[in-house]
């Protein structure tokens, strides 16, 4: 005879597992949209400035099944399928949307990474370079999703009721983050900040061809900062 507890373990199946393993496949499903795109896109500049400037290298390479990168001159944009699911802070807005209300389930989110690094960041495996996070994308049970992130997506994307994924959306994702990564430039740090240096991290830095480097963004997502407001 099953146990009450053993009818709440199967009740939480249904409610938790079936649908985290739903939201996995949706979001398996979109990455392969994104990256499908982001070659796309990739093909398309290639062809149409290549011809401009063949210095100018633009190259898609798909480096797993969770990681996928274009490159473009100095810059390098990376795309990343995080293997769990998530849900938000109790405290999130999202939760006083009729949407969530209606049907809390629809809150559970697979995430999908869009990073910018330097080109030689990779090439030279210096890992102590840092990139960093232009946006995420948030994909739900019924493929509704939101994104956050800097500039327009920062607000684009927001309405995860009414956000369903197209094609369209996610070359518009995309395009939107190549140009945040164009209009990023290195900074040189003050000179007062690098003048002393032991011969040991000069070693390293030798190793690893060049300075540690990145690109400083001057980027938080709002949980961030209201993280930081409430220190």
């Amino acid at each position: 005879m099953d146990t009450e507890n053993y009818g709440k373990i199967l009740k939480e199946f249904e409610c938790k597992a079936s649908l985290k393993q739903s939201i996995y496949r949706n979001t398996t499903e979109i990455f392969e949209l994104l990256k499908k795109q982001l070659s796309k896109t990739a093909g398309k500049l290639k062809h149409d400035y290549g011809v401009k400037d063949t210095s100018v290298e633009i190259d898609y390479k798909e480096n797993n099944k969770f990681e996928a990168q274009l490159k473009f001159s100095g810059d390098m944009l990376m795309v990343s399928m995080h293997s769990n699911i998530f849900n938000f802070e109790p405290t999130h807005s999202i939760f006083q949307t009729k949407y969530i209300k209606d049907d809390p389930s629809l809150s559970y989110c697979g995430v999908i990474y869009i990073h910018n690094f330097l080109a030689d960041s990779i090439k030279y495996n210096r890992l102590a370079d840092q990139g960093s996070l232009i946006a995420r994308i948030l994909i739900n049970k019924d493929k509704h999703f939101m994104v956050e992130g800097e500039g327009a997506l920062d607000f684009l994307y927001q309405d995860i009721a009414n956000n369903l994924v197209t094609d369209e959306k996610l070359t518009d994702i995309i395009e939107r983050s190549i140009l945040f990564c164009l209009d990023s430039d290195l900074l040189i740090p003050p000179f007062a900040q690098i003048k002393e240096v032991t011969l040991n991290q000069k070693q390293s830095m030798l190793a690893a061809s060049g300075y540690p480097t990145g690109k400083h963004l001057g980027y938080q997502f709002k949980a961030e900062m209201e993280q930081n407001n409430n220190i």
